[in-house]
């Protein structure tokens, strides 16, 4: 889509959005930090959360970790990379996050009615609810971070990061309260829609809709200024 709407040069400038990572230290924690904590914890009501490392020896876990950084995250070329953006520029930050995480969860939805998979082995509706609450976390801090694709990826890479342990369902119940917190905590900004990114390049790179070079950015970076029908 980026290709066809703006062209071979304009995937530089989407690509670019990798560059992006500045946020404050908070969401940092949160990414960091507070996504392999919603993990423990759920492990813990579970019950398994002293269940032994599960790669022996210690450097089994390289080989795994190559897959979690790839075959998940470049799936928010398309989530955040596109779609946050488009629907961000008719709905506000919450209600966009919202209809995106359905829209991922809908997505999901086959995997549990294929033998072999580990979501045929996990119970549908936690799974369910619990994307669309890691869409309404993921949605702000991508938003702070100016539409990073970066950032993206890597929210997305804590999600499949095979060192947490396995805490189905309780992990998705608890990225469901602390969507709600995320979401209490941040109310004005996910209602504000003009602190949503909206641009599909990087500010700067954006055109216009004659199809000029460089639209004007105001004074949210990483919105770009006028109408972009894609």
């Amino acid at each position: 889509m980026v290709w066809r709407h703006y062209g071979i040069s304009g995937l530089g400038g989407f690509f670019r959005r990798f560059a992006l990572g500045r946020m404050s230290l908070w969401w940092w924690l949160v990414l960091l930090v507070g996504m392999p904590a919603v993990f423990y914890a759920g492990a813990a009501i579970n019950g398994n959360l002293t269940d032994p490392f599960p790669f022996s020896p210690w450097y089994a876990l390289l080989p795994a970790l190559l897959p979690m950084l790839f075959i998940g995250p470049i799936e928010e070329l398309g989530w955040r990379g596109v779609a946050l953006p488009l629907l961000q520029r008719r709905f506000s930050p919450l209600w966009a996050g919202l209809l995106l995480g359905l829209l991922v969860a809908v997505w999901h939805t086959p995997s549990f009615l294929l033998s072999g998979t580990k979501q045929s082995a996990w119970a549908f509706w936690p799974f369910f609810f619990g994307v669309v609450a890691i869409s309404v976390i993921l949605t702000p801090m991508f938003n702070a971070a100016r539409g990073s694709l970066l950032v993206s990826f890597l929210f997305h890479a804590q999600m499949n990061n095979p060192i947490w342990p396995d805490a189905q369902p309780w992990d998705m119940y608890l990225f469901v309260a602390t969507a709600v917190v995320v979401a209490v905590v941040n109310r004005k900004a996910l209602l504000d829609r003009g602190a949503a990114v909206t641009a599909i390049l990087t500010p700067g790179d954006e055109p216009d809709d004659t199809g000029n070079d460089a639209a004007p950015v105001n004074r949210f970076p990483g919105r770009a200024v006028g109408r972009h029908a894609v």
